[in-house]
């Protein structure tokens, strides 16, 4: 299960708003992605079967590109702000083409420029399901013509599985030709459209999320290579996820990352007991280390730092950093500079 292939538990946001949409009552389904939302990740195999019952409530033709029509940016968490925040939708999939394994921890999205397309092509390996090859390439069309906010259509659509009877159907829903039995998902666009502007560009905030992606990635990166059991690996993993996304929402209480993580505040603090570790330990070690990161960027003020890290004030960062460095942050960073 944990080196299955996952996915962040928003992209579960859609399958509610297309029951809420049509009206749908679903109690046992939406009782199932309300526990399964309450998680920082989600199997994608598992998101799979969640597309089949949700077609199965209501069976639709193209059901998967459907649904992936309504997808929007903040269905791709901390990813899709970033790239809300972005200047131009080629800075956007640039940044997605660096962040893509936090949508899906084994994507690998292969891009081509020629003769004025450009070319997106990926696989996926363990949920390959007819209804989850047209989400993927139906989520990835309405994300980039959300950011644009033009309903621009691709080039060309390939998709690897046999032609349907209402290929026009398909055609009509994504506005281009499309190709089945392809090798891959495909997705051609105009590679003009990569210099159109994105209307809610935020400098500003672009920088906050891109170092919040780079640190989400490298914490990552580090779990999967920590020697640790497959169960501690996991819960741990989660939690310093967690920290991240609560850090950007400046809520780092016990009690809200626990609700988040699907645990009452008691049994959270019984879980981190029994792997020798304190919530407070695991938070101060997290800001303290992703701290020297940023005050050897330059570019960060201390007020953006304290931000990043989720504190309400500059003066308690400060005060945080010399507890645990000995000097505050000026002089660690004076201390690089030599």
């Amino acid at each position: 299960m944990e080196n299955s292939v996952v996915i962040p538990t928003s992209f579960i946001a859609v399958l509610i708003r297309y029951l809420d949409e049509r009206g749908l009552a679903a109690p046992e389904l939406r009782e199932t992605l309300a526990e399964l939302a309450s998680k920082p990740q989600i199997a994608n195999r598992r998101f799979s079967e969640l597309l089949e019952e949700t077609r199965q409530i209501c069976p639709a033709p193209a059901f998967g590109v459907q649904l992936g029509r309504m997808i929007e940016p903040r269905d791709f968490g901390l990813v899709g702000y970033l790239l809300t925040a972005c200047s131009t939708l080629g800075q956007a999939l640039t940044r997605y083409g660096r962040f893509q394994t936090l949508i899906l921890t084994d994507l690998s999205t292969q891009v081509e420029v020629s003769s004025g397309v450009i070319s997106h092509q990926w696989s996926l390996q363990d949920a390959d399901t007819p209804i989850a090859c047209e989400f993927g390439v139906a989520l990835f069309i309405s994300l980039y013509q959300s950011l644009i906010g033009k309903a621009i259509p691709p080039v060309s659509v390939g998709l690897p599985f046999s032609e349907p009877d209402d290929k026009s159907l398909y055609e009509a829903l994504l506005g281009c030709p499309v190709e089945f039995n392809t090798s891959c998902l495909m997705v051609d666009i105009p590679a003009n459209l990569m210099w159109m502007t994105i209307s809610s560009s935020d400098p500003y905030l672009r920088k906050i999320f891109d170092r919040q992606a780079e640190a989400l990635l490298q914490t990552r990166e580090q779990s999967t290579a920590a020697k640790q059991t497959e169960g501690e690996e996991d819960f741990l993993e989660q939690l310093q996820q967690q920290l991240l996304m609560a850090m950007k929402d400046g809520d780092t209480q016990a009690s809200h990352v626990a609700g988040l993580m699907g645990y009452s505040l008691r049994s959270f603090y019984r879980k981190l007991a029994e792997q020798g570790y304190s919530y407070r330990s695991i938070l101060s070690g997290l800001r303290r280390r992703l701290a020297k990161k940023y005050l050897a960027d330059l570019a960060l003020s201390y007020s953006d730092i304290a931000m990043l890290l989720g504190y309400s004030e500059q003066s308690a960062f400060i005060r945080a950093f010399k507890d645990w460095m000995g000097v505050t942050p000026g002089e660690y960073r004076k201390g690089l500079e030599k």
